[in-house]
């Protein structure tokens, strides 16, 4: 099963306006999920997955739960860098926890939690699989990113300045988005051993 992820309900609007055979379930007694197909695939819908914290914790619940071999993760981001614009389509290539400082733990670095990598990768085949259906079936253009993820909304460059050394945040110049849950979606995944990518549209610049 496929599952995809919106930190609001309007993220995943268009899946509920395609889903056919379609049932809803309550889980944890307060998240609503939808289950049916799509495109003759297997899928689970749910929303809500604000900030890192929950993401990280819902999204290993449900995959355990319903056995889900994909996280697609979509909604809104912000671009840090000019190379992406508004409307523009990041497909998540890595992604980074912008709000972690574990760097006292020895062989630790700014944005990693002990014990796992610092940056979480999207597969390049799942990446491959989102290009494709892009390409079939939209105009939009798109392009691979580099997530920092936070739990915090950011509104200014101000929030951020801490991130950023030498023009660079966390060493990514180029293709640079913020957003406030891939980073959880991320860990979650990384603990099941299942693929995540997060695909969003670039709703402003920082």
């Amino acid at each position: 099963m496929i599952m995809i992820v919106g930190s609001q309900h309007d993220d995943i609007l268009y899946f509920e306006s395609v889903i056919t055979n379609k049932r809803e379930e309550t889980v944890l007694g307060k998240f609503k999920v939808t289950i049916g197909t799509i495109f003759n695939q297997a899928v689970l819908l749910v929303d809500q997955m604000k900030t890192n914290y929950l993401s990280s914790a819902l999204t290993l619940y449900l995959i355990e739960k319903y056995f889900v071999i994909l996280v697609i993760n979509v909604g809104r981001c912000i671009a840090y860098t000019k190379d992406i614009k508004p409307l523009e389509i990041a497909i998540s290539k890595q992604t980074i926890l912008g709000d972690v400082d574990q760097v006292n733990e020895d062989n630790v670095k700014y944005g990693q939690i002990p014990g796992f990598e610092q940056i979480f990768e999207s597969e390049d085949d799942v990446i491959g699989y989102i290009a494709t259906a892009f390409e079939k079936r939209t105009y939009s253009v798109y392009k691979n990113c580099n997530y920092v993820s936070t739990s915090v909304d950011i509104h200014d460059k101000n929030q951020v300045k801490n991130m950023v050394e030498f023009g660079r945040v966390f060493g990514f110049d180029n293709h640079v988005v913020f957003d406030n849950n891939t980073g959880g979606v991320a860990l979650g995944c990384s603990l099941s051993k299942v693929p995540f990518v997060s695909v969003k549209v670039v709703e402003r610049y920082l």
